[in-house]
């Protein structure tokens, strides 16, 4: 942002210029998503459009550090409560069911930056920085339930498992249910499913050729 916001005000102004923006593109997409849209959904003038922003850029920008503040803090969250189950079943069950739920909430931003910003470095970079930081926090979560994993190496098993869940993840984001097979599945079996299988694969030792 052009300038950050410190009063109360300012903040709840610039609050509802990021949530007009974001209804704005839910709607219409990228190209309905202009200044003066924004400045109009918002109430607010240009000028304290540009103070806020600086440009279009800027406030693509802005929305896109708030999609990765609000990941970030469902993902610690997630981990927070899943991490009080007492078997990784029960722990990846609940991680997988909060991922799916944060990423239907904010599906729309996240639809947004995948398919129109990623040739952006500066946000790609950023986006594969919270990446990380979600896989590590992932990892974490699995080997705190090591004494059940039976995986010759847990810290592959952990990485390629969240590589699993991030696919299903991204699943959600990019198609609605049917679209990905043909058939509908309701959510709560589809996590269920996902568990099972990175659960199986975690407990299965691997077998060298």
């Amino acid at each position: 942002m052009a300038r950050k916001p410190l009063q109360a005000r300012s903040i709840l102004s610039t609050t509802r210029m990021l949530d007009a923006a974001e209804l704005i593109f839910a709607e219409g997409g990228d190209n309905a998503l202009t200044v003066e849209a924004v400045v109009k959904r918002a109430e607010t003038s240009v000028g304290n459009f540009y103070g806020r922003f600086g440009d279009r850029d800027g406030l693509l920008q802005a929305m896109h550090d708030r999609f990765l503040e609000r990941l970030g803090v469902a993902g610690q969250a997630a981990v927070s409560l899943s991490g009080r189950e007492k078997t990784l079943g029960r722990a990846i069950n609940v991680f997988i069911k909060q991922a799916f739920a944060t990423f239907h909430e904010h599906r729309n931003s996240a639809r947004f930056f995948i398919l129109h910003r990623s040739l952006d470095q500066g946000m790609r970079a950023q986006g594969i920085q919270a990446n990380a930081m979600l896989a590590g926090m992932f990892t974490t979560l699995v080997l705190g339930y090591s004494n059940e994993i039976t995986h010759n190496c847990p810290k592959i098993a952990a990485d390629v498992a969240y590589r699993l869940t991030f696919a299903a993840v991204m699943q959600q984001v990019m198609f609605d249910n049917h679209e990905v097979s043909g058939v509908s599945i309701a959510n709560r079996t589809l996590v269920r499913e996902v568990t099972h299988c990175l659960v199986t694969y975690l407990k299965s030792p691997t077998k060298t050729a």
